[in-house]
């Protein structure tokens, strides 16, 4: 096995290498997001050869570790890991905003275990955000490396989608949209003008303090 493609899923959150020889690695996943059965499930459906190891009694998530075949250590893994982690987190975020939009109502919650994730007063309704990846710079989001070497979209400075109001008119947006239409639109009508009044707002400071 490739000691830099060892090093690679080392450095995916939530992963911790156990060992690895010449037939398989284990990795203990405990701490990853996605259930183990789900990652195995999803990855078997590229043909990553991957098993289940027993979580103990009592377990809820089935096995705590999973044990890749040394076959399907190859710099196809990482992709293949990529982009199971990648429709696993958009599966989640529609189920997440289908709830809320059912409920109609924000939920600026405090018990949410990410609380809070950007700024104190956070308002999570859209903990994942229905624009991603909206490519904007503006909002504080950025392209970033990811632990696999590709270039992803980061949302870590982005605060603009959890303040209380724009939640509540990007809900607002999202409800009255006929089918078919570009989810985009709502971040065209609702968040532009606020990144074209934060700039201005910028300029204007800035020519003051220049004055």
């Amino acid at each position: 096995m490739e000691d830099d493609l060892i090093g690679k899923l080392r450095k995916i959150r939530g992963f911790r290498v156990i060992e690895s020889d010449e037939q398989s690695i284990l990795v203990d996943v405990r701490d990853f997001g996605m259930d183990s059965r789900e990652l195995i499930r999803r990855l078997r459906e590229d043909g990553i050869v991957v098993h289940e190891c027993d979580g103990g009694s009592g377990s809820d998530r089935g096995g705590d570790c999973i044990r890749i075949d040394s076959k399907s250590v190859n710099r196809e893994l990482i992709d293949v890991l990529s982009s199971a982690i990648s429709d696993w987190g958009q599966d989640l975020a529609r189920r997440n905003i289908e709830a809320v939009m059912k409920d109609g109502v924000c939920v600026g919650r405090r018990d949410c275990e990410y609380y809070p994730c950007h700024f104190e007063g956070q308002d999570c309704t859209f903990c994942f955000c229905p624009f991603y990846p909206c490519g904007d710079t503006r909002t504080g989001g950025r392209y970033v490396e990811s632990s696999t070497g590709k270039t992803v979209w980061s949302c870590v400075g982005c605060t603009i989608i959890h303040e209380h109001e724009v939640a509540c008119e990007v809900l607002d947006g999202l409800m009255a949209l006929e089918p078919g239409e570009d989810v985009l639109s709502v971040f065209r009508d609702v968040i532009v003008p606020r990144l074209r009044d934060r700039d201005a707002g910028t300029d204007a400071g800035t020519d003051a303090d220049a004055g």
